[in-house]
């Protein structure tokens, strides 16, 4: 029987199991893949720690994103431009039932081609951070001339939306380690450090003003940019939902997922346009050393599981 990681109440890493799960077989509109990668969100600690109140039905496996290969094809699953899925297609996508598994049932419309020039770690770990920087980006418009500030620039979602806000030809200045920042200014960012002193540091930096602040990080990074002028609705914020309704943030919300978006940023990613660092990989059975890295909130780009 094939092998998942899930778990059977909200708590810390202690709660998460490494079991035998059924073989489910796809119906009508899905198909099964071989997991060969799935990526490592900060949203999937926080759901399995309970910090964001919405149901889960136990069981529930670990995991969204995935990389994997076709094995099987039933009725009226095609892409998202019409054209026939083939049992051994390479793909990546989501999966709302968790992608820490070796087998799944996808959903047709929740999976894209991936390219060949495209490695599994990369396609297993990038739907969640392309989408949700895309979102923001829509919401927020970054434009020539602007100025927008990024807290937690060397996370999966802020190098993504970094990249994205430069290439519309916004000046970006990213929060980091000191660690960090090197590999910021290789992607045409300003670095900054964070810490004590940070909004002392971004008013040196911003002398004409922030046009927005993109919040990857949390309440004190909001703070910060409330102290230095930023009105709260040019702060959009991924990370504190609390905060965004007793502020009046902006947040993309549930944004819709596409898969004809993931599959464009697959081929930027690919075509080496985008760059998304992978920080570490691991073995499906060694997830808790993955979620332990997750959580101390040190990683540059992303985690990823090989199944």
């Amino acid at each position: 029987m094939p092998h998942a990681v899930q778990y059977n109440e909200f708590g810390s890493v202690d709660v998460l199991r490494f079991a035998e799960v059924a073989a489910l077989a796809p119906s009508t509109g899905q198909v099964a893949v071989a997991v060969k990668a799935a990526g490592l969100n900060p949203f999937d600690f926080k759901l399995r720690s309970g910090v964001i109140p919405m149901p889960v039905e136990f069981p529930r496996v670990v995991g969204s994103d995935f990389a994997g290969v076709v094995t099987a094809v039933a009725d009226d699953a095609t892409y998202a431009d019409g054209s026939s899925i083939a049992v051994g297609d390479e793909v990546l996508g989501w999966i709302d039932s968790g992608s820490w598994r070796e087998e799944a049932v996808v959903g047709a419309s929740s999976m894209a081609r991936k390219p060949a020039q495209l490695s599994w770690e990369l396609a297993g770990g990038l739907t969640t951070a392309a989408l949700t920087a895309q979102a923001c980006i829509d919401l927020m418009k970054p434009a020539q001339g602007d100025t927008v500030v990024v807290g937690a620039a060397a996370g999966a979602v802020g190098i993504v939306f970094c990249q994205l806000a430069v290439a519309a030809g916004a000046r970006v200045i990213g929060t980091a380690s000191q660690g960090n920042h090197e590999f910021l200014r290789s992607i045409g960012v300003e670095p900054a450090t964070y810490g004590e002193g940070l909004a002392q540091r971004l008013r040196s930096l911003t002398p004409n003003g922030i046009t927005f602040v993109q919040d990857n990080w949390g309440r004190e990074f909001i703070d910060i940019a409330l102290e230095i002028g930023v009105p709260s609705e040019k702060i959009c914020t991924i990370v504190d939902h609390k905060a965004t309704a007793e502020l009046g943030l902006s947040n993309p919300g549930r944004y819709e997922r596409s898969s004809a978006t993931v599959e464009a940023f697959a081929c930027k990613v690919a075509a080496g346009e985008i760059v998304l660092p992978i920080e570490r990989t691991f073995a499906l059975n060694q997830f808790r050393e993955a979620f332990e890295l997750l959580e101390a909130r040190h990683v540059r780009g992303k985690i990823i599981l090989l199944p």
